[in-house]
């Protein structure tokens, strides 16, 4: 089984927000933020959550932002989950708990030094 997301390039996650200067009640300020991989993106302090909000979607189109793809939209693999499942009936289960299926594999060592 192969994965992509270990030989890819793709940023880990992306999140695109307006943050306030401030999460008290009163006078605060409003920016754009965008997040890709490790790198944020700010737009300006506005004094209107509208103002900012129109940052945000400029911000969103100059960088391509739905254009990226990222690992967490990957989503999980369904492989290991039917390896997971033919283990837990094998087992005879009927608990609901996947815990310790992994142990008849080989024996895990308690060393960490290695």
């Amino acid at each position: 089984m192969s994965t992509s997301s270990s030989t890819s390039k793709k940023p880990t996650l992306k999140r695109a927000s307006i943050l306030p200067s401030d999460w008290r009640p009163g006078a605060r300020k409003w920016a754009a933020c965008i997040v890709i991989g490790g790198d944020m993106h700010w737009g300006e302090w506005q004094e209107d959550f509208g103002e900012a909000d129109s940052d945000l979607r400029c911000m969103v189109n100059n960088l391509s932002y739905e254009l990226i793809d990222t690992v967490e939209e990957e989503g999980f693999y369904p492989e290991r989950a039917i390896i997971m499942e033919e283990k837990y009936q094998k087992s005879g289960r009927t608990n609901g708990l996947f815990i310790g299926l992994n142990e008849e594999d080989g024996e895990v060592s308690n060393d960490n030094s290695q």
